[in-house]
């Protein structure tokens, strides 16, 4: 979904972000569901390609979340025009800010770390252009510092390249690249952004060096050399790519 919005939104083309939506609204459909017993709806976190039963029934720790956030996103890309009148997204966004009450989004996956820095900053681009998300952006930074904390003590990065999936230590060196975005931001709107938030950001650029660390190693071509590379290679290129120009992503 957030594919499609970036090249409706580079090339101009409604149709991609039309197919955004519908995609939105055909998957909120078919991976939320009240459980038997009742209560707030929930996620499968896998589905089969047909939607029509679920591969893994528990629901990813943080796929409401950015569920939530990517369908703000093209909320904010359609409310302003009329060819969109049709594509509101309100129920889903308000299924997902139900199903997002109350969870912890604190985790020591690498991969789990740099989501939410990437979210944070669509958060930061949301409420910009006028989303109101209470004190979200502070939750999230907070959950990301916690994280980041957790992988530096882990020190998994000291372990040859046998041991490491680039792919999820890619996702730190991305959600990073977006840390000095936030803080301009933060600086150009006092008013938005308040104090607790501008020190969460210093905290975290502490942590910006490792994202560098990262990059470098995988860039190296004998540690592409490994099977952990070559198994999961398609993804671990994008990954990689999108490290080191990251604003075709991170930016909306």
């Amino acid at each position: 979904m957030h594919a499609l919005n970036q090249v409706s939104r580079v090339t101009g083309d409604p149709n991609y972000i039309k197919w955004a939506v519908e995609l939105a609204k055909a998957a909120h459909t078919g991976f939320t569901y009240v459980p038997p017993s009742g209560g707030r709806k929930r996620m499968y976190w896998k589905m089969s390609i047909d939607l029509t039963y679920p591969l893994v029934p528990s629901m990813g720790q943080h796929d409401p979340l950015d569920g939530f956030i990517t369908y703000s996103e093209l909320q904010m890309s359609t409310k302003n025009s009329e060819q969109y009148s049709r594509s509101d997204l309100s129920a889903e966004i308000a299924d997902m800010a139900n199903i997002c009450q109350g969870k912890s989004w604190a985790t020591n996956d690498p991969l789990g770390i740099g989501g939410l820095l990437s979210d944070a900053l669509r958060i930061a681009q949301l409420m910009r252009d006028g989303f109101a998300y209470g004190n979200l952006l502070e939750v999230v930074m907070e959950s990301a510092m916690i994280g980041m904390g957790s992988f530096v003590r882990d020190n998994t990065l000291r372990l040859p390249a046998d041991y490491r999936l680039a792919f999820r230590e890619l996702g730190i060196s991305i959600g990073l690249k977006g840390v000095e975005k936030l803080r301009e931001w933060i600086e150009e709107n006092p008013d938005l952004f308040k104090n607790p938030l501008r020190q969460q950001v210093e905290a975290i650029r502490e942590y910006v060096p490792i994202g560098k660390t990262i990059e470098r190693f995988w860039m190296d071509s004998k540690n592409r050399e490994t099977c952990n590379w070559t198994e999961h290679r398609e993804i671990n290129m994008v990954m990689l790519a999108t490290s080191l120009v990251p604003n075709g992503f991170l930016l909306i």
